[in-house]
């Protein structure tokens, strides 16, 4: 699952990026982008590369002038504090939960309808790098395009669900249930067991059985491959994330997007 793909509708090198919007999922090894007329919610173009970012910036695409610019980047080192009891004075505190190193700065964002105030930290050095590059971009942790997604598709079901994002070498789970937000995660692996294992304890730790759950799986993963299969043999309740499940428009790509780019896309709903 780490070939290029390179998906546009017929016409895309004609289109003003000026009128257009840029979403960038960027790892460590590789990056996927977006190009989303925000006037119809179309996506014109989709793609993954299976390079350093860094190395790419003389594509005609990325040097564009788009209307807006909005960036994932990944992180481990974040913490939840329930809003209520936040405080901007307090950041200090809070942040010696995630241990930031002297090289990273932090960051909060309320996570919309959770009651919930994450904490995170990113790189200093590559929020130097992207803003050279891309002045003008809104930069989210990895986590909240796969909230914004989730709770926008799947927030008014009230039984228990589960949703696997599988990244390349890591996987984020989401628990909902009740309408409501109720864990996030992520975890590095090496080898499906081990993202078997992640999920399971997941499930274990909010005290839901597998059998119980309803679990939807998106991102870089074979949907008849052995890790897919894994999964189903344990949570017999498994599916695909659907392609309906964000407000937005496929048509003429001429591949099937969701759910391979699903985290990318939920970048629509990040503010």
């Amino acid at each position: 699952m780490s070939d290029k793909i390179i998906l546009s509708v017929d016409g895309f090198e004609n289109l003003s990026s000026k009128e257009l919007d840029l979403y960038l999922e960027i790892s460590l090894n590789s990056y996927n982008y977006a190009i989303i007329d925000p006037e119809d919610k179309s996506v014109k173009s989709i793609a993954h590369k299976p390079s350093v970012i860094f190395n790419d910036l003389s594509d005609l695409v990325l040097q564009a002038n788009f209307s807006k610019t909005k960036i994932s980047l990944p992180t481990q080192k974040f913490t939840f504090i329930p809003t209520g009891v936040y405080h901007k004075k307090d950041l200090e505190n809070y942040a010696k939960y995630i241990q930031p190193a002297d090289n990273e700065k932090v960051f909060t964002h309320a996570l919309e309808k959770s009651g919930i105030t994450v904490i995170y930290a990113l790189p200093e050095l590559l929020l130097d790098k992207l803003g050279a590059s891309f002045p003008n971009a809104e930069i989210f942790p990895q986590l909240m395009p796969f909230y914004q997604g989730i709770t926008f598709a799947f927030s008014q079901i009230n039984s228990p669900q589960l949703f696997i994002n599988v990244k390349p070498g890591f996987v984020e789970v989401i628990i909902l249930n009740d309408h409501r937000f109720k864990f996030y995660n992520v975890f590095e692996y090496q080898n499906d067991d081990e993202l078997l294992y992640f999920a399971l304890l997941a499930a274990q730790q909010n005290k839901l059985r597998p059998a119980n759950l309803t679990v939807k799986v998106s991102g870089n993963t074979d949907w008849f491959g052995d890790t897919f299969k894994k999964i189903v043999a344990q949570f017999p309740r498994t599916e695909v994330t659907d392609q309906d499940s964000l407000p937005l428009f496929y048509n003429g790509l001429g591949q099937p997007v969701m759910p391979r780019f699903f985290s990318l896309l939920s970048l629509h709903l990040c503010e």
